[in-house]
This record gives C-alpha cells, structure tokens and sequence, in this order.
C-alpha cells in the first residue's frame, strides 16, 4: 500500500519543482525528501522525476502518476476527515439540521442520501418558517433562502444552488382573469399586478400546491421543485429566483460532513 507521507512528499516536490524547497515547505530535511521519492520510485517501479541541477521535472511517467496521487491523496484525506480526529466530532451524535421546509421536503432528501454513501451519520432535521432565519435554533447545519441579489454581499459564500419560480396551473391554460396563489418568500419581489390579484399568500408549500391542483382558475407563483404533477408556464420568473444557502456552525466546521459539503458546492 502506498504511503500517505510519501505521496505528500512527491505532491510538494511536483509542485515546487526543487527537492529543497519541498523539504522546507515540509519542514524535513532535504535528505529525506530524496530518500522518500527514492523509495517510493522503488515502490511503484518507475522514475518518477528528471533531477538536473538541482532542480526536478517530473518524467513521462510522473505525469501519469501524478494523476493517481492526488485521487489517492483524496481520498486518504477525506477519509481522515470523516473517521479520524476532525470525523470524531460527530461520533455517536446525530447532525442536527435546521432547513426551511421547502429545503426540508425538496433538497435535502438527495443530498443525505448522496452524503450517507460516505457516511452512517444520522441526522435530525428541524424546520422553520422560510422567513427567519433560525439564529436561536441549535444546529450543525443551517439551509436557508433569500432573494437573489444583482451584487455580492456577505453572504455569497454560503450559497449553494438557486430556488426558481414559475406560475403553475393545474393545466395546460393559463386563464385571463386568474387569481394567484404565492409562495410567502415572493410576496416582496412579485410586481404590483400581480400582488392585487393574489388569492392567498403562504408560507405552505402543499397548500399552495393543493390549492391549486383543485382550481383550474387559480395560478401558483412557486418554486420549481415543488410543483410536482402541475403544469410549469413557459415563462419560468427568472427575476423571482431565490439563492440556497448553506451555513455551518463554528463547531461544527471542522468535521469531515461539513467540508465534504462544503466542497461538493464549491
């Protein structure tokens, strides 16, 4: 099996170019950088590196071996992330997520099933109304909406996908004299036409939804993802869209679930 340090070596030395500034971004010496490379060139039975001068280039088949090294160099990492002394935080202890009720029933049910494939974590999931951000709950992760914005501001960081709004119907026809039925995180952004024609404005999803299904002649402003079984209108609201956040706790930032997720949306 290869060993973790070694590769680390070879990495720094690709990279640098020098097996001395290698072993000073290491902190080893320079002999022990060029005993690690040569025992792992003896390991893996090739050359791995041209040595001119002082200075190192990788050969034909460093090249090829690079590529190897650093998926490996993955997954050992990401490893000890998740089972070593960071992963340990979370041992014997459920995540404790809090997530709006829309991220609840329609994102985060692809994304636990993806993240238990790496992991036997389990969670416990708590909602809240999709207009407050939950600063009082105590959570590991916090999924939230806000409204898109033209600029960057504190907050771009954390987002890590978009929620966005269509008019949805219970059919194909899109009915002159409609009424509206609005998603709560909206009513700030819909135009003023269609606010004097809305019917009811709501923070619940499944009423909404319901409420539409059963009345041809009422139209849904609503995410995307949550008008399933209706009839999406062409025009899919794009300045209605809503970024995804995803913001971790202080303590929590360490573990291995955490940078896992932070890296899948990066």
């Amino acid at each position: 099996m290869l060993d973790d340090f070694r590769l680390r070596v070879f990495r720094m030395v690709a990279a640098e170019g020098s097996f001395t500034r290698a072993a000073q971004h290491l902190g080893i010496s320079q002999p022990a950088v060029s005993q690690n490379i040569a025992e792992l060139e003896k390991q893996v039975g090739a050359v791995l590196f041209d040595r001119k001068r002082g200075e190192v280039a990788l050969t034909a088949e460093g090249y090829v071996f690079k590529d190897y090294a650093e998926k490996i160099l993955h997954w050992y990492e990401a490893t000890d992330a998740l089972f070593g002394s960071a992963g340990k935080l979370t041992v014997n202890r459920p995540v404790r997520i809090a997530a709006t009720a829309f991220v609840a029933a329609h994102r985060l049910p692809a994304l636990l099933q993806d993240l238990l494939a790496v992991t036997a974590t389990s969670f416990i999931i708590d909602t809240y109304p999709e207009e407050a951000f939950p600063e009082s709950m105590d959570a590991d992760l916090y999924f939230f909406t806000s409204a898109r914005k033209d600029t960057l501001d504190f907050d771009a960081g954390s987002v890590i996908g978009t929620v966005q709004a269509s008019f949805v119907t219970a059919g194909a026809d899109f009915p002159e004299d409609s009424r509206y039925a609005v998603w709560a995180p909206y009513r700030p952004l819909i135009e003023p036409d269609i606010y004097a024609r809305a019917a009811l404005i709501s923070d619940s999803l499944p009423t909404l939804v319901e409420l539409v299904r059963s009345n041809p002649s009422l139209v849904g402003v609503l995410p995307s993802d949550a008008a399933a079984g209706l009839t999406l209108h062409p025009d899919p609201l794009p300045h209605l869209r809503m970024d995804l956040h995803l913001r971790v706790s202080d303590a929590f930032s360490r573990t291995g679930i955490a940078q896992w997720l932070q890296s899948r949306f990066a």
